[in-house]
């Protein structure tokens, strides 16, 4: 499936398309070409840094929560989490118990005294690295998964892509 991304409207060379694939509730789907799109993901959120701030007014690729970041640059590189709410795409994919968490993986945390419901998404960079819409302070930003908040409010992963 060699094709090339659209960024600005213009096909990136050598690059790798998902051809506009949906997120399935409860299961994982499946892309012949996995690690390249899961890798322009990545570097369409790493793109992000120091340029895109943190907001719960949403201006695609400006303006975003963390909902909202995963939505954009996952869409980006065209797979659609149908929506830009965590509790959403936290039905999307299949579920990946921490100690086996992928390049990729949906990353959820949930502040709620109770643990009801998600509060924060990211994505899985692999080596206990987590790429996110952090805050209004540090914006996009890498974070590490065995910092004590991450630690203490980590929920659930899911798996979008196999």
């Amino acid at each position: 499936m060699a094709a090339g991304i659209l960024l600005g409207g213009m096909a990136v060379p050598g690059s790798v398309s998902a051809a506009n694939v949906s997120a399935k509730v409860g299961s994982s789907v499946d892309i012949k070409n996995e690690n390249q799109v899961i890798n322009n993901i990545i570097s369409t959120g790493k793109s992000l840094m120091g340029k895109a701030k943190y907001s719960h007014k949403y201006t695609a690729g400006k303006y975003m929560d963390c909902s909202g970041f995963t939505y954009y640059i996952f869409k980006k590189n065209g797979i659609d989490l149908h929506t830009r709410w965590d509790d959403g795409q936290a039905k999307y994919g299949s579920y990946v118990p921490k100690s086996q968490l992928k390049k990729g993986d949906l990353v959820f945390f949930s502040t709620n005294k109770n643990k009801q419901g998600i509060t924060h998404v990211g994505v899985y960079l692999g080596n206990g690295k987590l790429l996110d819409m952090a805050n209004s302070k540090r914006n996009v930003a890498i974070s590490d998964l065995n910092w004590s908040w991450y630690k203490k409010y980590y929920k659930t992963a899911k798996r979008v892509i196999k």
